[in-house]
């Protein structure tokens, strides 16, 4: 398991892994960023090695990289300044299996 297979289960039930319900993306989106942190946390914490042990760094730079964005305030304010009136919530996680790909084609 790697911090994309977490991904992929938060993305099936994001209830039970960040609270909230559906109606309240803007939640769920801080608690996963915060989830994140924290998962990179342990994994340094620990001497575990991944493919993408910093997922929060990795990902900020990988949209800075790709789209020139001000990642300065995490990558979930990047992605809610980008998505304007679209839906921040599937743009994540478009931009996720996007950044997947790259550093980890499938």
């Amino acid at each position: 398991m790697d911090v994309f297979d977490l991904l992929e289960k938060i993305k099936e039930r994001p209830g039970m892994y960040v609270g909230s319900t559906d109606g309240q993306r803007d939640e769920q989106l801080r608690n996963l960023e915060m989830l994140l942190n924290g998962y990179s946390l342990a994994l340094r914490g620990h001497r575990i090695q991944e493919r993408v042990s910093d997922f929060p760094r990795e990902f900020m730079n990988y949209l800075h990289g790709r789209f020139g964005w001000s990642t300065a305030c995490g990558p979930v304010a990047a992605i809610r300044e980008a998505a304007g009136q679209d839906d921040e919530w599937e743009m994540f996680w478009r931009l996720v299996a996007e950044f997947r790909t790259a550093v980890r084609p499938e």
